[in-house]
């Protein structure tokens, strides 16, 4: 009993409720601000798809999404080829013309 009357004294339990609902009520503003941004962001989007289709047309979307793509594919087989024929543990570079050792000066071809 002790222990209860000196948790009495340290929490007062219709502060904590008008603070709980002061909270619930944030929440709550919160919420509705959030669903309003969501419902603006939608509009915002379906705006922006209206202009879209009505700014281009479908078959220059078409050839240009397939040039995209060849243009890929063609980018990939090149990397891969490369990557393939490159087995060496380094890459054989071209020397700068004219080259010297740089330990005793000589010219190299």
């Amino acid at each position: 009993k002790a222990g209860k009357a000196a948790l009495d004294s340290k929490v007062d339990c219709s502060q904590c409720e008008e603070n709980m609902e002061e909270l619930d009520e944030r929440m709550q503003e919160l919420q509705s601000q959030i669903s309003g941004q969501e419902q603006h962001w939608n509009n915002m989007q379906q705006q922006f798809s209206d202009a879209i289709e009505d700014k281009l047309d479908h078959l220059e979307l078409k050839a240009f999404r397939k040039h995209l793509e060849d243009s890929w594919n063609r980018n990939m087989e090149e990397l891969e080829d490369r990557l393939l024929h490159e087995n060496a543990a380094g890459i054989k570079k071209q020397l700068p013309v004219p080259f010297s050792c740089l330990s005793c000066d000589h010219m190299l071809s």
